[in-house]
């Protein structure tokens, strides 16, 4: 185990970290899955894909104030790790061990068990019209991905979002697969979004505004960015019909990126979804070469990707 990570005990250890202290994190957490799940099995390709991602979301935002929900939450072992389960997360989904999904009885930091697609985003709904009942401040953020907006109760959350609350952040995680490769329309419709012409042009914009604004606010930086992707962008209009603001898509590789884009939706005072691209199994090639497979799976030789089992 890497150094870095035998001092993360809860979320507060990660927020004094640098940018490069953090990067650095991301690898030797990928490393402790890829060889902790060697032995134990589970989701690796899906943990692999979600690393900065998560990272960035607990550098910013504060848990279990701040509600913070993982569409199925099979991808939630970065999560676990983050809020003091480390030492136990080579237990997971052995008896008596951690839960492969989230689960509230498990930690505080769990504010909502799953373990079925398509139900975050309704769920982070109601907190967040129980927050505005009882005039609370904590943001929530719904975690998912591109698979989970194929389900009708995703769209059934998205159509109430807009009439129901002013603050709710929707994070879609994009990645093109679910257990298998996506396909229908709504995949196609995502597909037309990364693969658009200016895409690169905004890759490349976002690493030169932050260039060019380091160690100026947080706010000033992602406000830049915005503005750079909103004219460059144009297939948003789904989302932005539905009541949201629409951001996107941005590297959810990009430590940098991600933690001042939402230290920027954290100032905005009506729905977003941040449309993030990942990719399911990085860092360890026989999970990218393979995708399916690791998904989940039992154990496997680390160096390999062989299976152990049957």
């Amino acid at each position: 185990m890497g150094t870095l990570l035998e001092t993360i005990h809860s979320p507060a250890d990660l927020k004094r970290l640098t940018f490069a202290q953090m990067a650095e994190l991301a690898g030797e957490i990928r490393e402790f899955l890829i060889q902790t799940l060697s032995r134990t099995g589970g989701h690796l390709g899906p943990n692999l894909g979600v690393v900065e991602l998560t990272l960035a979301l607990h550098a910013v935002f504060n848990t279990p104030e701040d509600k913070l929900l993982f569409d199925v939450s099979h991808q939630a072992y970065i999560h676990k790790i983050l809020t003091g389960r480390l030492d136990r997360l080579d237990t997971i989904r052995q008896p008596g061990g951690l839960n492969g999904f989230m689960l509230r009885t498990e930690s505080e930091h769990d504010c909502y068990g799953a373990g079925h697609a398509g139900t975050a985003l309704s769920a982070a709904l109601g907190m967040a019209v129980a927050r505005d009942l009882a005039g609370g401040k904590e943001h929530v953020i719904a975690v998912a991905g591109d698979a989970a907006f194929t389900n009708g109760i995703s769209f059934e959350a998205l159509n109430n979002i807009a009439e129901q609350t002013k603050r709710m952040i929707i994070v879609l995680n994009d990645n093109e697969w679910s257990i298998d490769r996506n396909v229908g329309a709504i995949a196609g419709y995502f597909h037309r979004i990364v693969t658009n012409e200016h895409y690169k042009n905004l890759h490349d914009s976002a690493h030169r505004i932050l260039e060019k604004l380091a160690g100026k606010t947080a706010a000033t930086v992602a406000r830049r960015a915005e503005e750079a992707a909103k004219g460059l962008l144009w297939p948003s209009m789904l989302f932005e019909e539905f009541g949201l603001q629409y951001f996107g898509p941005i590297d959810g590789h990009n430590i940098p990126l991600l933690v001042e884009t939402f230290k920027f939706l954290k100032s905005v005072d009506h729905p977003v979804l941040l449309h993030v691209l990942t990719q399911k199994g990085r860092g360890f090639q026989p999970a990218m070469d393979k995708q399916k497979k690791f998904h989940g799976l039992g154990p496997y030789d680390p160096e390999t990707g062989m299976n152990l089992t049957g």
